[in-house]
Formats: structure tokens, C-alpha cells, sequence
């Protein structure tokens, strides 16, 4: 008994369908083929296969497909099982792509058009490389169903709003040609979009390779009339991030008629407040353009860039961008210079690490390194000393010869007056009070307190060194050595910071380079007689206005 049913179990085995392993060939007969491309494709008895086959067999029974196409179905079938190609993932995307060409617009010529390049890439198959080939296909059933050049669940989709392409095989690999298109980027509840573009898409390199085109800012209300003209560029279909070298931007209300030449990148963000609104982005190519319609009396020279609706400024440290402010007639009343200001136009400009001079005659009040923010309306500047090194460092008058030690200055253009230490309404804490002390100036017991305990004192020795070196900028950690061998710029950090703050020297952190300014050598000759000095210093505490300097009759009171 054991023995016949084995035999009976070797009998079926033999005989049973066996299409994914056997089958070579599909035969010519339409409806054999039909019964042949089933039994290949539902041996797996996979759910989602079966589903596939089951549309197409309907499709196929209705006569969707003309004599020819099944023709060309069973030719290219063959095709892949040439290539060994199985049910899962193979036939059941082609039968995929077979289900929604011919739904397309002008579906018979798509059809042909498709095969010619499908076929094409079967018969160039070296070695069995058949990825190329299946990426093709997923593309195609994405592209055919839902005009996308790439489509995913989670992640960026691009999709075309084209009518104008062909399918054409380059170079041994498949490209779809759009003369004409709108290309849009979306991901969740974002999207961005490349207007009037055209260009070529490689679906085996997930690549798109794009000319010319349009992206503007309506989607920030600022109108169709801000926008930025693309040159050539290239899409990573599977990033949601693109870069273009060269594009040129138009914003009439900066540059009315002109264009400017620069960069340009956009990206689809999904939920992240840190790049949120900060694209499209721009940025000039030139760095010295001329503005002259940002507020009344303001005149802009520096490069520029626009992240969302945000306009920035921008220079180099060496060279920075300049702002400029003017009054009614003509007279300069202001310059300011950083890497960066942020310029909100007609509304305000603000800046940090600015050197800033406010001028009235020919003297100025100056500061090398200031937070800056001036309110474009109302013609006001608050200027305000931050925690950087630099940032310490004291206002310098040189109308009355004296460094003034304040955390903030307000100048009121209109009204020709600057308020030193001006009080606020905001509850904050204890105030600092403002200094005013003539360049002039030396007290024994602060040239004392900066030696301490140590045998040298470093007014001493940084004087010594600057004249040694021939030069007023030191390396900080050498002058740390040449203070003591044991030290290294950390050790004298919090020194730095004094003698900064005393305008004894200015300190950029970020290049550990120190300047050596005049009263260095002032309070070293004074220590030993060698020079005059005067000891005006007056301190100002107070819970109001420190004090205000009338432009008008120049006196501080």
C-alpha cells in the first residue's frame, strides 16, 4: 500500500505544470498563450501576482489588445524567458506596465513606442544584468499610471504635467524626451514645481536632466512676478533636494528690469521648522551689487541672496557687505559693514558682528564688532555689544577722544540724538553702567590689577612684543607662550576678554589673532612716566538713560 501511494505521489510530481522551470518558449496560439503565460505567472500562487494576471486576462479577453500587440506581447514574452526572467518580479510588472499603456493617451502608438525601446534593452542583456531592465518596468507603471518620473508612499515624488514625449533608446539606455513640461516635486502636504522646463529622463539612473525652466515664489505671496529663470540642471529623482549653477533671478521690486546672474536650489520639506520657509533659495553670483530702493536714504552694496521670502546680504570677512545710510540732503550718516545682514525691505535690517560707524561732521562714533538692527520706518539704529571677543570692545567718539563702555546705543537718525544705556520697559536684569574715559586716561591701579601676582605685567609684555615682531597683530598662542611657556591661548582667555573690553586690544577668536591698539603703548609708557596722561573717567549708573548725545550741538549730557 505504502508503495503505491509513493508511486502515485512520483506520478504527479512528474506531471504537474512545471512552467517556471520548463517553460522556454510561449506558444504562437493567442489562447494557448493565454493558458501558458497563467500557469507561469499562478504557480507561486502569490495573491498580488495572480490579481495582475487576472486584469490583464480580462483585458486580453475583451480585446483591448489587437492581433498585432499580442503579437508583440508574446515576442518580448519570449524575450524574457530568454533571459531566464521569472513570474515574481518580471512577468508581473511587465504585465503591470501591459495593464496601464494602453490606457495612456494615444495608447496604441505609446504601445509600440514603449515595446520598440523594451525589446531594444532585452536584446542588449549581457551576462544576465537584468536590473536595468526591471527598473524600467517599475518605472514605466508608475510613469503610465500616475505621470511619475518616480513614485513613493513615504518618500518625494515627482510627477510630469506633460502631453509632449517619446520613448527613445540612447547610448544602450531607455530616455523619455519631454520638448515641453511642468515637473513637480511632492512629498506630504509640500510641493514645489519647475514651470515651462524641458529635458530628458533616464529611468535606470533614476536621473533627470533638465533645460531651462521657471520656479517662482507664489507659493510666499510675493507674486508671479519674483522668479528665477533656470539654465541647464540635473534631478536626483529620489532626493528631494535639487541644485542649479546658473540661474538668474527677477525681483523687481530689488532690481526692477534687471536680472541677476547667480545660483539657485530648491528642496520639498515635510515637517522640519528648520528649513521650513527657507526655499526656493537664491544667491548673486556678483558680490558688490547695488541696491538703492531698500528703505528711504539706504544704499546696499554686497552680494544677495533670498531663502523663502528672507533677504540676506552677504560678504566675506575681509570684504563685507555694505550698508550705507544717507539723509535728506545727501550727507552720510551711517556705514555698516558684515558677512551678513538680513534685510526685510521698508521694514528692517539686521546684522551681527557689524563694524558700524555713526557719523556727524568729520568725526564718528565707531565700533568694530556690533549687533545691529535698524527699523527702517522710524529711521532708528539700536546698537548693542554681544558676548564674542570683539564684541567687547568699547564705542569709540572721536569728536570727544573718549572709549564709551555701554551694552547699547540708540541713535534716532530723524532726531539727531544717540541715547547711551536708554531704558527699557522690558523687566530685566541689573544694568550695566555706561563708562565714558578719555583716550588719554590711566590709573596705576588697573595697569596693577592686570599683573596681579604674576612677576611681568601683560601690557608690558604685549608691548614688548609688538614692537619686536614690527607688527600690532600676534598670533594668540604664541603671544600665550611669550606670556609664560606653560600657557596656551586657553590660559589667557579670560585676559583676552578684559583687555578687549578696556579697548586694550581687539581679539578674533576664530582666527586666534590679537590687535594690538594704541592704548597698549599709552598705558605702558604712562607706567613709566614716559608720556602725559589725565585721568577723566566718569561712570554713569542709573536705572534711566545713561546719557544722550545731541548731533546738533555735540555735547553729551
Amino acid at each position: 500500500m505504502r508503495s503505491l501511494l509513493l508511486a502515485l505521489t512520483l506520478l504527479l510530481i512528474c506531471t504537474a505544470p512545471t512552467f517556471s522551470q520548463r517553460l522556454e518558449k510561449f506558444s504562437d496560439d493567442p489562447q494557448e498563450f493565454l493558458r501558458e503565460l497563467k500557469g507561469y505567472l499562478t504557480a507561486g500562487k502569490l495573491q498580488s501576482t495572480e490579481e495582475v494576471f487576472d486584469q490583464f486576462d480580462t483585458y486580453f479577453k475583451s480585446g483591448v489588445f489587437s492581433p498585432e500587440e499580442i503579437a508583440q506581447i508574446q515576442q518580448t514574452g519570449n524575450a524574457m524567458l530568454g533571459q531566464r526572467m521569472t513570474a515574481q518580479p518580471y512577468f508581473r510588472d511587465y504585465l503591470r506596465c501591459l495593464n496601464v499603456v494602453k490606457n495612456a493617451e494615444n495608447g496604441a502608438e505609446r504601445f509600440r513606442e514603449w515595446h520598440a525601446l523594451a525589446d531594444q534593452m532585452l536584446a542588449d542583456i549581457e551576462n544576465r544584468r537584468v536590473g536595468p531592465f526591471q527598473d524600467f518596468l517599475e518605472f514605466s507603471v508608475d510613469f503610465f499610471s500616475q505621470n511619475a518620473l518616480r513614485a513613493s508612499d513615504s518618500g518625494i515624488n515627482w510627477i510630469v504635467d506633460a502631453k509632449d514625449y517619446q520613448f527613445v533608446y540612447r547610448d544602450r539606455m531607455p530616455v523619455v524626451e519631454f520638448s515641453k513640461l511642468d515637473l513637480l516635486g511632492i512629498r506630504k502636504e509640500d510641493s514645489i514645481a519647475i514651470l515651462d522646463t524641458q529635458g530628458d529622463f533616464f529611468p535606470t539612473e533614476a536621473l533627470w536632466k533638465g533645460k531651462s525652466g521657471r520656479v517662482t515664489w507664489e507659493r510666499f505671496d510675493l507674486g508671479a512676478g519674483v522668479y528665477a529663470e533656470l539654465g541647464d540642471y540635473e534631478i536626483e529623482t529620489k532626493k528631494s533636494l535639487y541644485r542649479v549653477e546658473t540661474a538668474w533671478l527677477h525681483y523687481p521690486l530689488f532690481f526692477g528690469d534687471r536680472k541677476v546672474e547667480g545660483s539657485f536650489e530648491d528642496k520639498v520639506i515635510s515637517a522640519n521648522p528648520a528649513t521650513e520657509g527657507s526655499y526656493p533659495r537664491f544667491e548673486s553670483r556678483e558680490s558688490v551689487l547695488e541696491i538703492d530702493n531698500i528703505g528711504r536714504g539706504i544704499r546696499y552694496v554686497g552680494g544677495f541672496r533670498l531663502y523663502g521670502t528672507t533677504v540676506y546680504g552677504y560678504g566675506t570677512k575681509n570684504n563685507g557687505a555694505l550698508i550705507r545710510i544717507f539723509d535728506e540732503s545727501d550727507q552720510l550718516k551711517l556705514k555698516a559693514s558684515s558677512e551678513l545682514f538680513t534685510i526685510r525691505r521698508g521694514e528692517r535690517i539686521v546684522g551681527e558682528r557689524v563694524e558700524c560707524a555713526i557719523y556727524f561732521g568729520k568725526d564718528s562714533l565707531y565700533h568694530p564688532s556690533v549687533n545691529f538692527r535698524f527699523e527702517i520706518p522710524k529711521s532708528e539704529l539700536q546698537l548693542s555689544r554681544g558676548d564674542r571677543a570683539s564684541d567687547r570692545n568699547p564705542f569709540l567718539s572721536s569728536m570727544h577722544q573718549v572709549n564709551i563702555e555701554a551694552d547699547k546705543i540708540n541713535y534716532y537718525i530723524d532726531r539727531d540724538s544717540i541715547a547711551f544705556g536708554e531704558k527699557s520697559l522690558a523687566i530685566s536684569k541689573r544694568r550695566s553702567p555706561v563708562v565714558f574715559e578719555s583716550l588719554n586716561y590711566f590709573e596705576e591701579s588697573d595697569y596693577n590689577r592686570l599683573q596681579n601676582i604674576a612677576t611681568f605685567n601683560p601690557i608690558a609684555v604685549i608691548k614688548a612684543v609688538s614692537e619686536k615682531d614690527g607688527t600690532r597683530f600676534l598670533n594668540a598662542n604664541d603671544l600665550a607662550y611669550r606670556l609664560d611657556s606653560r600657557f596656551t591661548v586657553e590660559n589667557i582667555q579670560s585676559l583676552l576678554y578684559d583687555l578687549v573690553s578696556k579697548g586694550f586690544i581687539n581679539y578674533d577668536s576664530d582666527e586666534q589673532e590679537v590687535e594690538v591698539k594704541e592704548k597698549i603703548f599709552h598705558y605702558a609708557n604712562a607706567s613709566q612716566k614716559k608720556v602725559d596722561y589725565d585721568v577723566l573717567r566718569i561712570e554713569s549708573e542709573t536705572s534711566e538713560t545713561n546719557a544722550i548725545f545731541n548731533l546738533k550741538d555735540n555735547s553729551i549730557t
